[in-house]
């Protein structure tokens, strides 16, 4: 019974997070799409003197990230790793108000903490039910705080998983449903999903996976019947999990991508495989049924958008729009855009896409099209997914939390 009230609780706690929220990877829903936003369409930062432009503060933190922020009631949570082989990991909270520091927690590593130069042991981006922050890095450590930045508990998956990792590093983000933690370790030596309570971090159910490289995060998803389940893919596959018993729900075969992550929206389940296949659940514990599925929109490292008007993905530096029933309406470049790791996000009738570089192409969306009408360098690495709140952009540098907003007089 104590548990049944404690899971009602945090489902009527995220039932409180608003589209005035960023709660996870990809924003509100899992979909990085906010329709009612008039975030700036240029910005400028501070240099040799000059004052910036459209950025409302910039607050340096410890360490390095490639993780994205979330933003829930006034506060950017974010995290980093700093020392030898990023071994201490951090969780921070930043006032999206005025950027001040609002706390600083620091614990260090218990698993492997090493990967590839490029990116850190924070890597995965930090999930909120809107009690609790829940930080998870590549280390496969997972630790829990309340919004104040008070411990609730900390939880070494190493300790049974000695051999999960892999030398370029993890950076599968949390997702927290019905008040359970789901998170997802894939490598060649050792492979699971689990899913931890989300009050007292003790696992309540582990399912072994196929022991394959993979970076993808697990999804939410809701059937037809109005139930949950959390979805899960890599190159064998996807599967849907029941998230309170962790049983397999259902399986389809298929060579889904090792990186970018499926997305739900408009009641469909959008997968990275063999191009974009777009999937309806009539029932959340019956195998998906195949809607449609297009070879045109085949999302490299970045995520699917869904818009109103059609999908969006980016290969590199093609950006490319299919219809609802998966016909291509539209492709552009982005010109010396260089990698992308980032998802891009949707504000309003703009998407915005960082390059690894730090530069950001502001691309103007229309029914026929998209047009790059700036482009605008922040100076600074960018490898994780911004946050739109409201009509600001909130951008997690390597080094720092950005707030890109428009500036009054």
């Amino acid at each position: 019974m104590r548990k049944f009230v404690a899971g009602l609780m945090i489902a009527c706690l995220w039932a409180s997070v608003s589209r005035s929220d960023w709660p996870g990877f990809l924003g509100p829903g899992g979909n990085p799409v906010v329709d009612q936003s008039h975030a700036p369409t240029s910005f400028v930062p501070e240099s040799e003197g000059k004052p910036a432009e459209n950025i409302a503060w910039r607050t340096p933190l410890p360490g390095r990230s490639v993780s994205g922020p979330i933003v829930f009631e006034g506060k950017v949570f974010t995290t980093s790793s700093s020392a030898m082989e990023g071994r201490w990991i951090h969780v921070a909270a930043v006032s999206a108000a005025d950027g001040e520091l609002l706390w600083l927690r620091s614990l260090k590593s218990t698993g492997r903490p090493f990967c590839h130069p490029t990116s850190a042991n924070a890597a995965p981006t930090p999930c909120t039910d809107g009690q609790r922050v829940y930080a998870f890095f590549s280390s496969n450590d997972l630790v829990c705080f309340d919004l104040d930045g008070n411990l609730q508990w900390f939880r070494s998956l190493t300790e049974q998983h000695p051999l999960a990792g892999n030398d370029v590093g993890m950076s599968s983000s949390p997702v927290v449903v019905e008040g359970v933690v789901v998170v997802t370790v894939e490598s060649q030596a050792d492979s699971f999903t689990a899913g931890l309570d989300a009050l007292t971090g003790k696992t309540l159910w582990e399912l072994p996976r196929p022991k394959k490289a993979n970076w993808s995060s697990p999804r939410v998803a809701t059937g037809n019947d109005g139930r949950q389940v959390v979805v899960v893919h890599g190159m064998d596959g996807f599967i849907g999990i029941d998230p309170q018993s962790g049983r397999q729900a259902w399986s389809v075969k298929d060579s889904c991508s090792s990186v970018a992550t499926a997305v739900f929206a408009n009641g469909r389940l959008h997968l990275p495989a063999s191009g974009t296949k777009v999937f309806e659940l009539p029932l959340a514990q019956a195998e998906p049924k195949l809607i449609w599925e297009s070879s045109r929109i085949s999302p490299n490292s970045a995520s699917l958008l869904v818009t109103p008007s059609g999908v969006l993905g980016l290969n590199r530096s093609v950006l490319a729009c299919c219809d609802n029933a998966g016909e291509l309406k539209w492709q552009a470049r982005l010109p010396d855009a260089g990698q992308f790791w980032a998802t891009p996000v949707i504000a309003g009738d703009y998407l915005y896409a960082f390059a690894m570089s730090g530069k950001c192409f502001i691309v103007q969306l229309s029914e026929t099209g998209g047009e790059v009408i700036a482009e605008c360098e922040l100076g600074a690495e960018v490898l994780g997914s911004p946050a739109v709140v409201d009509d600001s952009l909130y951008v997690r540098s390597v080094d720092a939390i950005w707030k890109i907003s428009a500036d009054r007089p």
